[in-house]
């Protein structure tokens, strides 16, 4: 499951006081380089995070060819049909007319409307479930 995680600890470094942030940013001609604020106008803290050796920096080679040999590219998240029409019925018409063109806004077909009608009732029916069976538990603890 966590197969990343030999592969990017060889190269980088754990991050200090990493809770403390809550924006971060890296460049991509300074790789390893984590800017980090906590918060918006926040003092910007930089840490570099590539791991060195007799003083020196690990590469960006070596770690592009770490990743390629250790990790295997993601395969893309399934459709979510319900995600699909929630942003053509309800976001799509806040979008600024330039953008409205992207495909994450597209109508979705009758099968996929179908398809996340059918996940938004299985939805409601587990959590109408698990409601009854969360009330039934506490009444059953107050007698």
């Amino acid at each position: 499951m966590k197969v990343f995680r030999t592969a990017v600890q060889e190269a980088y470094k754990d991050m200090k006081s990493v809770q403390s942030y809550q924006i971060f940013g890296m460049a991509t001609d300074n790789p390893g380089v984590v800017s980090c604020r906590a918060g918006p106008n926040g003092e910007v803290v930089t840490q570099d995070l590539r791991r060195s050796f007799d003083s020196i920096p690990t590469s960006d080679e070596k770690v592009r060819d770490l990743f390629e040999s250790h990790l295997d590219p993601l395969q893309p998240p399934l459709p979510n049909f319900e995600k699909k029409q929630q942003m053509f019925n309800k976001v799509r018409m806040y979008v600024p007319d330039e953008f409205r063109s992207d495909p994450i806004y597209d109508a979705p077909n009758d099968e996929e409307e179908q398809k996340a009608n059918e996940a938004k009732k299985a939805r409601r029916k587990a959590s109408a479930k698990k409601k009854v069976a969360t009330t039934a538990a506490e009444a059953k603890e107050t007698t």
